[in-house]
């Protein structure tokens, strides 16, 4: 602190990190976070009904819903995920990366619209505003009625964010939708933070972060899931990088859509999985399609298929407890 008047002024100091992280620090932060957090699912879905201008929305008072809809129209849009640079954006202020790009802020008009415009930074603004409003996250009516959602785990098979309704349709009131609200955006905040924490406590020679991003298509949003690894093992093995990526979707009606890229050099595999066997048709109508991509990329494909069914749980090395609490 240098000086508490007539401003605060604080100064950063830059201390070596140490390249182990306390154990009980992370295993102290996910004890509070994670009976907090909650799927961003029924969020988004208010978010779009207020940003639509339904009926039930309009005793929301006006900075509220105006912020709801700026949170909304932040989100990516799905066509922007097959643009490499939008995509890139989207990841990076998804708000896994936000107290990073604070940390690094060279105060260009780049780093100051990336952190302004991250979903964490938005999170808390709408948080703030809801507040400012008398929006009370412990009196929602549906406190009790949080949908089912998977854990941001490091390990274990990448489950889909499944979408769900609208939850401001059901209540009377500006406050009670206020309230809802705020325990939907303060669930949505401890699951990105839980996120965070999951990313920063790995150990060992395969290293992952997962990410996930809200998309939104038309006039509703889903959940895209991310899970980046890189196998150090199999480089002391190899001299040729080993990269997995994974990605799992909820398609709506067509249920849920998985994608497994390995990259091992300039060798690529592909496998692809849904719910549904129509959209597993449509994948395989588009493989050579997909093989043409890459091979104009530059790659070698070592294989591409299309299966009925999600994975099964991987009870091998990617096995990893959220939680490892003692009496």
């Amino acid at each position: 602190v240098l000086r508490n008047s007539p401003v605060l002024a604080l100064e950063r100091i830059v201390e070596p990190v140490e390249e182990r992280i306390d154990p009980k620090m992370v295993a102290d932060a996910l004890r509070r976070l994670v009976p907090r957090q909650t799927s961003p699912a029924p969020l988004l879905a208010n978010l779009s009904w207020v940003a639509r201008g339904a009926a039930g929305a309009s005793s929301l008072p006006q900075n509220v819903a105006a912020a709801a809809a700026k949170l909304w129209q932040a989100l990516p849009d799905v066509d922007e995920l097959s643009d490499p640079l939008k995509l890139e954006r989207a990841l990076g202020r998804s708000g896994t990366f936000l107290e990073a790009a604070l940390a690094n802020d060279d105060r260009t008009p780049a780093s100051r619209t990336a952190i302004a415009t991250d979903l964490k930074t938005l999170l808390l603004q709408f948080a703030r505003t809801l507040r400012e409003h008398g929006a009370r996250p412990n009196a929602a009516a549906f406190a009790d009625a949080t949908p089912h959602a998977p854990l941001p785990a490091s390990g274990g098979p990448l489950a889909t964010l499944s979408a769900a309704p609208a939850t401001l349709a059901l209540l009377e009131g500006a406050q009670q939708q206020m309230d809802e609200l705020a325990r939907q955006t303060d669930g949505t905040l401890a699951r990105i933070t839980t996120t965070q924490v999951t990313n920063s406590a790995q150990e060992g020679p395969l290293q992952s972060i997962l990410i996930e991003v809200p998309v939104r298509y038309e006039d509703r949003a889903s959940m895209l899931r991310l899970r980046i690894e890189r196998d150090g093992a199999r480089r002391q093995q190899t001299s040729q990088e080993t990269w997995i990526v994974e990605a799992a979707l909820d398609l709506g009606n067509s249920g849920a859509l998985h994608a497994r890229i390995s990259l091992t050099g300039l060798r690529v595999s592909v496998q692809l999985r849904a719910d549904a066997p129509a959209v597993v048709d449509m994948l395989n109508a588009r493989v050579g399609e997909l093989e043409t991509l890459l091979h104009e990329a530059g790659l070698e494909v070592d294989r591409i298929v299309c299966r009925h069914g999600l994975p099964a749980a991987d009870v091998g090395n990617r096995f990893s407890r959220l939680l490892d609490v003692r009496a």
